[in-house]
């Protein structure tokens, strides 16, 4: 498990709202084939045990697109060892690299590990939460206030969980909404699906175990199209 912080530097990158699905792309491309192919199953369920944070760094917004001057900053967090070591050497090796078509430097990598030592943590959300039901061919997002909102997190996190250790789990983590408005609704779209997600506070509750393999995994769904980063508060 770890982190990897990385900067990269761009006279000016512009891009669409929605560029996960490029962020996404431009890691799978420094990995190889083998890791797009691979991941941890439970059931017909595939979890690749990744995700990263949004971008962040000097920008605006205008006319649909956010443009970035200088340096942009984006962290990607991995559960399992091989993927963060393959990541970080493929960026170590790495030149000019292309998002969305554009070019971008790598400046610096950095690694490390935070291990978590409570059973109660605050978090703030690096890349949005979103949690869903498809029922008959339709998708339910679920919003911080449903009743069922932290069951979902729960039960997403207990499938996530057994593919990776092979051990089934009843109920193991709450989830608190503590600072989430209107402010925080995230609507996007990735590979032309339409998602909600939220970003905001929350206090999280279950064994440090647990927490630590949220961090570096990701709550929520959709963590390695880039969804369901936090850092602590």
């Amino acid at each position: 498990m770890q982190n990897i912080s990385i900067t990269f530097q761009s006279q000016k990158l512009s891009i669409p709202l929605n560029y996960q699905y490029g962020i996404q792309s431009l890691i799978y491309n420094l990995l190889g084939k083998d890791w797009h192919d691979s991941g941890v199953f439970y059931g017909e369920r595939k979890y690749k045990l990744f995700t990263f944070s949004s971008l962040r760094g000097k920008k605006k917004i205008a006319n649909g697109k956010i443009t970035f001057e200088d340096l942009i900053y984006l962290d990607v967090r991995g559960v399992r060892d091989d993927f963060c070591t393959d990541l970080r050497l493929a960026l170590d090796t790495a030149n000019d690299l292309t998002l969305l078509g554009q070019n971008l430097f790598v400046k610096s990598v950095k690694c490390n590990y935070h291990q978590i030592d409570t059973d109660t943590i605050c978090v703030k959300m690096l890349s949005p939460l979103t949690i869903h039901k498809t029922e008959n061919g339709k998708t339910f997002y679920y919003t911080p206030l449903d009743s069922e909102f932290s069951k979902e997190i729960d039960l997403n996190f207990r499938r996530k969980y057994a593919a990776f250790t092979g051990r089934n789990l009843d109920d193991a983590i709450k989830i608190v909404p503590v600072n989430v408005g209107v402010k925080d609704k995230y609507v996007t779209t990735f590979k032309n699906t339409r998602i909600t997600a939220w970003r905001g506070e929350y206090q999280l509750f279950g064994k440090q175990e647990y927490l630590n393999f949220l961090y570096y995994c990701g709550l929520g769904a959709r963590n390695s199209e880039g969804f369901g980063m936090f850092e602590l508060i």
